[in-house]
């Protein structure tokens, strides 16, 4: 576990800080999808002295872009998990697509295996009739979905595939077949359902790909350096976010790994405003 940082500290700290980095989902809004009105009132104080903020997030870019301009943000988005970075007019800084091939590859492996499989591209996810199930087990929020009649028109502009089983042995093995031997190209993670017993989900982007990788091409646009960076998270993706940010805070609601890796968790969750808070008590 990583030794805490004293309030003091975070406080001197902060002194240098020129961005904030946050997820969305359990970290700046709250269960029932709403940014606090401590923290929306914090932000626009310190907008006004020059502290930016911008969201890292596992969302698709589309359904960032209503809460990034509800906090009047200016710098890249950094959306799936790093995958697709962009400003809210949309203008692409960078995007990672996955190889058509590999696309293919995972189309044959979900209809070998008996599996359900869905493509991401930056404004929406796309399924079939024969996969819709998947749309009700995936539960992320403000996500456009699009039935289709096929994939083909969607092969060159994938940047995430998802697929979902119930057999995590089966699950495991797809992830092997998509990992290996492209795994220089497509990183593939499998992960149980956290509200839906007996599933299993998969994960495929581009290799070395993550919201670290999202936010050093960020700050280096606006040109920052690490300690004028505080990220804020609460999930087990945002590890990655921990490993660039100059100051690492986890929400009270944090899963226990991101708190142990963190230089300071706050005493409220986001259900609490607990990031517009935290603010506070570092700026006022």
């Amino acid at each position: 576990m990583k030794e805490k940082l004293s309030l003091e500290e975070i406080k001197r700290r902060f002194e240098k800080v020129k961005l904030i980095v946050s997820d969305i989902d359990g970290t700046i809004i709250n269960n029932q999808g709403e940014v606090g009105a401590e923290t929306k009132a914090i932000l626009k104080d310190l907008k006004s002295k020059n502290i930016n903020l911008t969201l890292a997030t596992q969302r698709i870019h589309s359904s960032v872009v209503p809460i990034a301009k509800d906090l009047n943000i200016s710098a890249p988005l950094i959306t799936l998990n790093g995958s697709y970075i962009a400003d809210i007019n949309g203008n692409v800084i960078n995007k990672f697509l996955i190889k058509p091939k590999k696309v293919e590859l995972a189309l044959k492996l979900a209809e070998k295996y008996f599996c359900k499989i869905a493509l991401c591209t930056n404004d929406m996810i796309v399924y079939t009739e024969d996969n819709s199930v998947l749309k009700d087990f995936m539960g992320r929020i403000g996500t456009n979905y699009e039935l289709i009649n096929s994939y083909k028109n969607y092969m060159n502009n994938t940047i995430e595939i998802i697929m979902m089983g119930n057999d995590k042995h089966t699950i495991k093995k797809i992830q092997n077949k998509l990992s290996f031997p492209f795994k220089l190209h497509l990183s593939a993670k499998y992960f149980r359902s956290q509200s839906h017993r007996g599933v299993y989900n998969l994960e495929a982007r581009r290799s070395k790909i993550s919201k670290k990788t999202g936010v050093e091409q960020v700050t280096k646009i606006l040109k920052l350096k690490r300690d004028e960076v505080a990220v804020f998270g609460d999930w087990y993706n945002d590890r990655e976010l921990f490993k660039f940010g100059g100051i690492n805070i986890a929400l009270q609601n944090a899963v226990g790994e991101l708190k142990a890796d963190a230089d300071y968790v706050t005493e409220f969750s986001n259900d609490e405003d607990g990031l517009g808070r935290f603010l506070k008590l570092i700026y006022t």
